[in-house]
């Protein structure tokens, strides 16, 4: 009996495996804000294999931090989460990955 439950229980994991190796991760965006010494910032965008997508933006630091919110917002809006920060080898780059659950 045991030996009836336990190749029993081998074929239900051979027969959902196939299900488990078909279902892809959460959706990965990475923002990079890099700032000039002038007034400017960039805003570089990837997602998955698609190009990245650089914004500009030129104005003093409270028009930075707006266009900063505003594509945060709408990846939040997006359903996309904050997943993990992180700085840098210099002062003026920052690293936001965000991801979105399937």
């Amino acid at each position: 009996m045991k030996k009836l439950f336990f190749l029993g229980a081998c074929l239900v994991a051979v027969a959902f495996r196939p299900v488990l190796a078909q279902t892809t991760g959460p959706e990965v965006v990475v923002v990079q804000f890099y700032h000039q010494a002038t007034p400017r910032l960039y805003a570089a965008i990837a997602r998955g294999v698609a190009k990245p997508e650089v914004l500009d933006m030129k104005g003093d630091a409270a028009e930075e931090a707006q266009f900063c919110q505003q594509i945060i917002a709408k990846l939040y809006r997006d359903g996309y989460t904050i997943k993990s920060t992180f700085g840098g080898s210099s002062i003026n780059t920052g690293t936001l990955v965000f991801i979105k659950e399937k």
